[in-house]
Order: structure tokens, then C-alpha cells, then sequence
């Protein structure tokens, strides 16, 4: 069985480009995310690897080559613009629940309306004796 971690495969490289493109230092995503400094830097090291930055043997070359720092750059652009794409549908997504809700008031009432003229009594109220 395979360990689940709490942090999906995108935020692990969002948290690690911040490091590799020197926006945070380790120890500060380390802090403000509450992961060891260990886990973070095996982050680092793994994004490293699958962008095709070489790496010292210490692991303290922080120099990226340039297009490193563009396909850094271009996925984080990737990112954001999904994120408001996501952001935007949700938005949608609640103006439409929203709409059909007072559809559906709208639709009740109307079906009230038409019993009563169809010769039925409405509900809620008690046939005269």
C-alpha cells in the first residue's frame, strides 16, 4: 500500500519552484507550509530532475539555466491561469444553482395558481363542511 501524502504532485512543484526560482528559501517553505526541510528539499531535488536542472552533488547550486527559469515561469503562468479559469466556473456554477432555485419558487407557485383555477384547493388549506 502506497503512502498517501497531503500534498497533491502540483502543490509539491509549486512549493519547490518557489525554491528553485528563488522566490522562498527552503527553510521559509518549510515554515509557512509546516514541512520538514528535508521533505522540501526532496521536492526541490525531484522537481529539479524532471525540469532537467543539474544539481551539485551538494546540493547547494541554486543557479538555474535560463530556460530552466522559462518552463519554471511558463508552468506557474499554466497554473494561475487555471486557477482563475477554475475560479470563473465556480462563479458560474453558483449563479446557475442559484437561477434554477428561484426557477424551481417560481415553478411552485405556478402550480399553485393552476390547481386552484383548475378547480382543486390549494394546499394548505382544509375543504368547507
Amino acid at each position: 500500500m502506497a503512502f498517501q501524502s497531503k500534498w497533491s504532485q502540483e502543490k509539491r512543484a509549486e512549493l519547490a519552484d518557489l525554491v528553485i526560482a528563488e522566490t522562498k528559501t527552503v527553510a521559509e517553505v518549510s515554515i509557512e507550509y509546516g514541512v520538514s526541510r528535508k521533505t522540501v528539499n526532496g521536492w526541490v531535488q525531484r522537481r529539479k530532475r524532471q525540469l532537467g536542472i543539474p544539481g551539485s552533488p551538494m546540493g547547494g547550486d541554486r543557479t538555474l539555466p535560463p530556460a530552466a527559469l522559462r518552463r519554471v515561469a511558463k508552468e506557474k503562468q499554466g497554473r494561475v491561469a487555471a486557477e482563475r479559469r477554475a475560479e470563473s466556473y465556480r462563479s458560474e456554477l453558483e449563479d446557475t444553482k442559484t437561477q434554477l432555485e428561484r426557477l424551481m419558487e417560481t415553478l411552485q407557485g405556478m402550480q399553485v395558481t393552476l390547481e386552484y383555477y383548475m378547480g382543486q384547493r390549494p394546499p394548505g388549506r382544509v375543504a368547507a363542511q
